[in-house]
């Protein structure tokens, strides 16, 4: 890949991201806890998104039904300029708190 190429999809990348987050703005209910971030590496570009805790479901959708849609369309406006585009969707590991068991002591 060359560096002309490179620069070429990281120009654009700062487009498709502001895209992005006009798309999971009408899906989440908390649009001010959208981030999306982005990188180049060989394969394309990797575009990672982070969300409020209680829109992942939404983001994700049954069985990854939205994601997978997300994905399919973010693939189409990488496409159309001229590079592999794909998406994450951070799941933080989750923070059980689990109530003390009692032991009798």
């Amino acid at each position: 890949r060359s560096s002309s190429q490179a620069l070429a999809n990281m120009e654009h990348g700062d487009t498709v991201k502001a895209w992005l987050v006009q798309v999971l703005e009408g899906i989440v209910q908390h649009p001010e806890e959208i981030f999306v971030t982005y990188s180049e590496d060989d394969m394309g570009v990797l575009y990672v998104v982070r969300v409020h805790a209680s829109d992942r479901g939404k983001v994700i959708g049954k069985q990854g039904n939205h994601a997978n849609a997300l994905r399919t369309l973010l693939r189409c406006v990488g496409m159309r300029y001229n590079f592999r585009a794909s998406l994450k969707i951070e799941v933080p590991d989750r923070d059980f708190n689990l109530a003390p068991t009692d032991r009798g002591e």
